[in-house]
C-alpha cells in the first residue's frame, strides 16, 4: 500500500517548513547569490530559503500543478522584493520555474550559488532501495 501511495504522489513528499528552517539556521550563502532547487515542488522550501539568505530563486518541477503552485510563490516573494508583479528584469518571476525535468535543464557555470535538492522518493524492486 504505501508503494501505491507512492507512485500516486509522484515520490513527492516536501520537507517540512521547521525543517527547512532549520537547514536556514545552519547555513550561509553569498548575498544576492542565485539558489536553484531542479525538484521544486511547490516551492515551499526554494522560496523559504531564498528569501532568508537572500537569494534569488530558480527551479524546476516536472509536476505541471505543483510547478504553478512554485510559480506563483516566487512570484510572491519576488513582489514582496521589488515591489512589482514583473520581478526583476533579467528573469521575470515566470521564467524562474521550469515546468520540466531537471534532466533537461542547461545552465553555465558557476549560474548559482546554492543547489537545494530534496528528490523525489521511490523504492526500486531490482535493486531493494530508494
Amino acid at each position: 500500500m504505501t508503494r501505491l501511495a507512492n507512485v500516486e504522489r509522484a515520490g513527492y513528499f516536501p520537507l517540512p517548513l521547521s525543517v527547512t528552517k532549520l537547514i536556514c539556521s545552519h547555513i550561509t550563502a553569498t548575498k544576492d547569490g542565485r539558489i536553484l532547487d531542479p525538484c521544486a515542488g511547490e516551492g515551499t522550501a526554494l522560496v523559504t530559503l531564498a528569501e532568508k539568505l537572500d537569494l534569488d530563486p530558480f527551479g524546476v518541477e516536472l509536476h505541471e500543478g505543483r510547478a504553478k503552485a512554485a510559480r506563483e510563490a516566487v512570484g510572491q516573494l519576488l513582489v514582496s522584493r521589488h515591489g512589482s508583479d514583473k520581478g526583476d528584469a533579467a528573469a521575470p518571476h515566470g521564467t524562474r520555474i521550469l515546468h520540466d525535468s531537471y534532466l533537461s535543464l542547461v545552465t553555465s557555470r558557476g549560474g548559482y550559488n546554492l543547489l537545494y535538492l530534496n528528490p523525489p522518493y521511490d523504492h526500486d524492486d531490482e535493486d531493494g532501495r530508494l
